[in-house]
């Protein structure tokens, strides 16, 4: 009587342990027969994967403009490279680095870009009479910067400047810079462009 009712209680506990296991799993799992009175099965929750700016490359500086850093750089060095004997006026060679710049940034401007570089009349004379230019090498620096948003970067910039002659070979060299940049694009799927420097 014993082992009949030991037998009992075992096969009992399996057939409850089964039916623990088949609710379990079906917990998580969505189907068409267990939605109340017919209707459709909710969709994933989960977030979709987000959007973000992929290969848009620059035609004129083939600078990959997803890439906040090397818009930053890639403008700067255009900019701070100087052809003297070529430029409409002195200072920074905005139409270098034009594609790369915010066009309204550009038309707040106006003529008084030549003050974003700090270079004298005379050197700048003196530089385009003898066939001198100044070619310009930037990168991003370490330095603290006020936190990104999708559309707003800011970034230290460090700038190093060599006056080359018409073979390109280095004669001299300017005071580094630093510049204060900013960047700003229209959303997440857009590419930066320069809509600020300050000349420390």
């Amino acid at each position: 009587m014993t082992h009949t009712t030991t037998t009992t209680r075992r096969a009992a506990f399996a057939i409850l342990v089964v039916a623990t296991v088949a609710v379990f799993a079906g917990c998580g799992t969505t189907t068409e027969e267990n939605v109340p009175d017919g209707g459709t099965p909710p969709t994933s929750t989960s977030a979709p994967a987000r959007a973000v700016c992929t290969d848009r490359i620059d035609h004129v500086t083939r600078t990959d403009t997803c890439d906040l850093a090397a818009v930053l750089t890639g403008a700067a060095d255009a900019l701070y490279s100087y052809r003297p004997a070529e430029q409409t006026q002195k200072g920074v060679n905005i139409d270098s680095a034009a594609t790369l710049l915010n066009p309204a940034w550009v038309r707040e401007l106006g003529v008084s870009y030549s003050a974003l570089a700090p270079v004298t009349g005379a050197d700048w004379d003196r530089w385009a009479a003898t066939g001198l230019a100044v070619d310009a090498e930037s990168n991003v620096t370490p330095d603290d910067h006020p936190a990104d948003t999708i559309a707003l970067a800011r970034r230290v910039v460090a700038v190093h400047q060599s006056i080359v002659d018409s073979g390109g070979a280095q004669v001299d060299e300017l005071t580094p810079i630093a510049l204060y940049m900013t960047a700003t694009r229209a959303n997440a799927l857009a590419g930066w462009s320069v809509s600020g420097i300050t000349v420390r």
